[in-house]
C-alpha cells in the first residue's frame, strides 16, 4: 500500500543446498499454516513437503514452536531489511515501509493470521513468543547504530518504539482498511520519536 514500494518480490538468498533446504522448510511451514492454522500444524506434513525426512525436520526444530518462530523469521528476513540509512528516523522509516509491504504477502499474512488467533493455548503463546523474540533480535543492529549515533540512550525504551510504530500499521490495514501511505508513515515515525526517550 505504500506509494513507492511497487515490487512485491521477495528478496532472494543466495547459498547451497543448506539454504535450499532451509527455504523448502520456511515455505512448507507457511503453507501448513496457512491451509491448517495452528490448531492442525503437522511437523510431518511439513516434512513431507520440504521433501525431507522426519527425523532431519525433529532433530534440528524438536518443537513445533521453534519450527514456525524459524519460518517466521526467515521470512521475515527475506522481505524486511534494516539497512543504514543514516538515522534512526530514516531507519525506522524504512522498516515501517518493508512492514507495509509485508501485508500483501500471503506467507506473511499466515504469520500475521497466527498471531491474531482466538486460539488461547500454551502451545500457541510459546509460538508467539519464540517468535517475535526473534524479530527483536533483528532490529537490534538498527538501534545499536542509534546508540552510537547518540539518538537514544542505553535506558530507551526501543521494544515500545516498536509497538508503537508497527501496531498502527496493522489496525490500519487490517481493520479500518485505510492506505498506508508514505506521507502517513513520515508523520507515525516522527509522533513516536517525539514520545520516545531520547537523549
Amino acid at each position: 500500500m505504500t506509494s513507492d514500494h511497487d515490487n512485491n518480490e521477495p528478496r532472494r538468498r543466495t547459498g547451497g543446498r543448506s539454504a535450499r533446504v532451509m527455504d523448502a522448510v520456511a515455505e512448507a511451514v507457511l503453507a501448513q499454516l496457512s491451509t491448517n492454522g495452528i490448531e492442525n500444524f503437522s511437523i510431518p506434513q511439513v516434512a513431507a513437503r520440504a521433501g525431507i525426512s522426519n527425523s532431519s525436520l525433529y532433530r534440528r526444530w524438536p518443537t513445533k514452536a521453534a519450527l514456525i518462530a524459524f519460518a517466521g523469521g526467515r521470512q521475515a528476513q527475506s522481505s524486511i531489511a534494516f539497512p543504514d540509512r543514516g538515522s534512526l528516523r530514516e531507519d525506522l522509516l524504512f522498516v515501517m515501509k518493508e512492514v507495509a509491504q509485508t501485508f500483501k504477502d500471503p506467507r506473511s499474512r499466515a504469520l500475521i493470521a497466527m498471531a491474531f488467533g482466538s486460539v488461547d493455548s500454551t502451545e500457541l503463546d510459546q509460538t508467539q513468543g519464540t517468535f517475535w523474540k526473534a524479530r527483536v533480535e533483528q532490529q537490534r543492529a538498527m538501534f545499536d547504530r542509534a546508540l552510537a549515533r547518540g539518538e537514544i540512550t542505553a535506558a530507551t525504551d526501543t521494544a515500545a518504539i516498536i509497538e508503537r510504530a508497527v501496531g498502527p500499521l496493522y489496525f490500519r490495514y487490517f481493520v479500518t482498511r485505510r492506505p498506508i501511505t508514505t506521507p502517513f508513515l513520515k508523520k507515525l515515525v516522527d509522533f513516536v520519536l517525539s514520545r520516545a526517550d531520547l537523549p
